[in-house]
């Protein structure tokens, strides 16, 4: 390997004013939220980072790091959640493409093309803009995540916004076409884009759709650069609603009555001092609000004519009454901003801001069946139960309160009329310290244990020792596969695929 001799041919295709290689720009490059939080992660630092400009560049670096056995990693906006953009192993070059913020809107067929550096909340920004100034009503709806995600192939998004996830799926299910350079440097373009790229309206054929590729493998089969989306309807109306409950397992009942009946959308069950900190940029405004807050919220969204917002919100109503619920009054809405402004779908996530000021983690994210979550909750109590005496950090958190009431679970992302979602649990820890740091790793691989033994699906994608025990033989066929397009195994060595 000559990462040396890599770099000469690169700058020739890039220039030299679009690579870095002085440690004081590559650090961030080598850490996360996992690697800086928990310390779960070795950081490294890539040994310079290039930011390409087009599809044609990446091909040429493509071939020159198979020629010179260069690992390769990438990232697109800074949004590195997944674990899928930090290196892995040592002697790697980071790919970083914000350069690359190319939109294409088709406003006849209803796409819009991105490229890989394009951020989910400006994009939201265009269609805004569209609507004010043209009335076009329509808007993609490829998820949520934080508002600084981008779409590549770390992060194809899986809409995961809360009360504007699952109306259409998953966000992966509203890709039309995909445009990917293969660890050869052969572009290789899926479904609507495999012509000419034309025509991008359709979903399958002529195929393969690989869409599933790059996102389960976190690059290890090549770099997306460009993503058709589908667009959809913006709602007439949108309404919040929020209930009251004092536990989590009594509103599990109205989450399958909603499910089952089909009504609202995004419905979720959070803990107060996580709904508090979502919607606060402060410890003392978090204070307050959790002050005013029962134990648990239940939040659903409804959105179409007000005919259908009316009929469904009786039916929501008379849901959580029946459940044991009380809903919460309206001013309150406006309280726990954001929430509102997510359910319309516009991708106007609060995640940025996510308990940032309260120093607390989660663990254990997972999809499960909705009528086991009541399992799930006892068996993450134990485990905290148990672990209680012997761990101080945890029950002895300096923001009072705050160990007694930021330990529980909350689910989100049901969709019409399915019973399979993802349920958290939410843990609280003192960040300053770090013999609690220290603890709270044990208590995340402890808590991790409870998803695995009950054959749940991760949130969490790349470096999930999980993973290949969660797949099975489904495993090993992906390890092939990952042969077949990567024999010198450099794209994304060690983060798709543990080995």
């Amino acid at each position: 390997m000559s990462v040396e001799k890599f770099k000469e041919k690169v700058t020739e295709v890039v220039g030299s004013q679009w690579i870095f290689d002085d440690p004081v720009d590559r650090y961030p490059y080598a850490r996360d939220i996992v690697t800086d939080g928990l310390k779960r992660y070795t950081e490294i630092l890539p040994e310079f980072v290039v930011f390409p400009g087009s599809t044609e560049e990446i091909q040429k670096i493509v071939v020159c790091a198979n020629e010179h056995k260069v690992p390769l990693y990438i990232i697109g906006a800074g949004s590195t959640l997944l674990v899928g953009s930090i290196p892995a192993k040592k002697g790697g070059v980071t790919l970083d493409f914000k350069r690359m913020d190319t939109v294409e809107i088709d406003e006849e067929n209803l796409t819009v093309t991105v490229e890989p550096g394009v951020i989910a909340l400006p994009l939201s920004g265009e269609f805004k803009k569209l609507f004010n100034e043209k009335g076009f009503p329509y808007r993609p709806y490829f998820g949520g995540g934080p508002g600084p995600s981008s779409h590549n192939a770390t992060n194809i998004l899986t809409g995961q916004n809360k009360l504007a996830g699952y109306k259409y799926s998953m966000g992966i299910y509203c890709i039309n076409g995909v445009e990917m350079v293969l660890p050869d440097g052969t572009l290789l373009r899926t479904s609507s884009m495999a012509d000419d790229g034309s025509v991008r309206c359709w979903a399958h054929g002529p195929g393969p759709d690989l869409a599933h590729l790059p996102f389960f493998a976190n690059a290890a089969y090549g770099i997306v650069t460009k993503i058709v989306w589908q667009l959809f309807p913006i709602p007439h109306g949108y309404k919040s609603i929020w209930a009251y409950y004092n536990d989590f397992k009594t509103p599990l009942k109205a989450v399958r009555e909603f499910m089952h009946r089909e009504i609202g959308k995004g419905v979720s069950i959070i803990d107060l001092w996580t709904h508090s900190a979502y919607s606060s940029e402060t410890v003392e405004e978090s204070r307050i609000l959790a002050k005013l807050a029962p134990k648990i919220f239940l939040g659903l969204s409804i959105e179409g004519t007000e005919r259908t917002i009316a009929y469904q919100s009786k039916i929501a109503a008379q849901i959580i009454k029946e459940s044991g619920g009380r809903i919460a009054p309206p001013e309150l809405i406006e309280v726990y901003r954001g929430h509102e402004v997510n359910s319309t779908g516009w991708q106007q996530s609060n995640s940025p801001r996510i308990l940032k000021h309260l120093g607390r983690t989660l663990a254990a994210g997972t999809y499960l069946a909705v009528n086991v979550y009541e399992e799930f909750s006892d068996r993450m109590e134990k485990i905290l139960h148990d672990l209680s005496d012997e761990i101080d950090g945890y029950w002895n958190h300096p923001e009072p309160g705050f160990g007694e009431y930021a330990g529980g679970p909350q689910t989100y992302l049901c969709q019409y009329g399915h019973t399979n979602g993802a349920v958290e649990y939410i843990f609280a820890w003192d960040h300053r310290h770090q013999k609690n740091t220290q603890d709270m790793v044990r208590i995340a691989t402890e808590i991790k244990k409870v998803p695995d033994a009950m054959g749940a699906g991760p949130l969490v994608l790349g470096r999930d020792g999980s993973i290949p025990k969660i797949m099975g033989t489904n495993y090993q066929l992906a390890r092939n596969l990952k042969t077949l397009f990567d024999p010198e195994n450099i794209m994304s060595p060690g983060i798709g695929f543990l080995d």
